[in-house]
C-alpha cells in the first residue's frame, strides 16, 4: 500500500478566513482519532467529530469517505452510539456512499445542482442546510464512482 495515496491534509480553521494549522495524518490514524471521538464525548472531541462532516469531509476523496465509512461501521461503540446519537446519526448519513444525491433545484429561473445526502425525508449539503424541497426539481442517485 502506498503510503502517499493514504494520507490526507487536513486544515485546521479559528475562522474562515485563516488557516491556523495544517497537517498530514495517514487514514489509521485518522480511523483511530474518528474512534477516540465517537460521541458522546467531551467538547473538544466532539467538536473534532463534528469537524469531520462539517470539513473533513470535503477534503477527503470518495474512496477515504468509504473507508472511514465502514471502519466505522466495525465498531461496536459507534453501533451503540448510531442508535442514541444525533451527531453520529449525521455522520452516518453524510459518510454512507450509499447515501449520496444529486439534487437539481431551480429558484427564480437558476438552475443548480447539489451534492446532498438524506436525513429521512430531507436532503442535506452540509451540517446544518438542508434543500428546501419545493425547488428540488430532480434527484439523482450517486454511485461511489460519481462523487467528487
Amino acid at each position: 500500500m502506498d503510503p502517499e495515496i493514504y494520507c490526507l491534509d487536513l486544515h485546521i480553521t479559528i475562522n474562515k478566513n485563516r488557516i491556523m494549522n495544517n497537517f498530514t495524518i495517514d487514514f489509521f490514524e485518522l480511523s483511530f482519532l474518528a474512534e477516540a471521538c465517537i460521541p458522546p464525548r467531551p467538547i473538544a472531541r466532539a467538536h473534532f467529530w463534528q469537524n469531520l462532516t462539517r470539513t473533513y469531509w470535503a477534503q477527503m476523496t470518495e474512496d477515504e469517505r468509504a473507508r472511514l465509512f465502514e471502519w466505522m461501521n466495525r465498531n461496536s461503540f459507534y453501533e451503540e452510539s448510531l442508535q442514541k446519537n444525533e451527531d453520529t446519526r449525521v455522520f452516518h448519513a453524510r459518510f454512507n456512499p450509499d447515501n449520496q444525491y444529486e439534487v437539481t433545484t431551480v429558484l427564480d429561473g437558476k438552475t443548480e445542482r447539489h451534492h446532498a445526502f438524506k436525513i429521512g425525508e430531507t436532503y442535506y449539503t452540509s451540517l446544518n442546510t438542508s434543500v428546501n424541497e419545493d425547488y428540488i426539481t430532480d434527484v439523482a442517485k450517486l454511485e461511489l464512482k460519481d462523487i467528487d
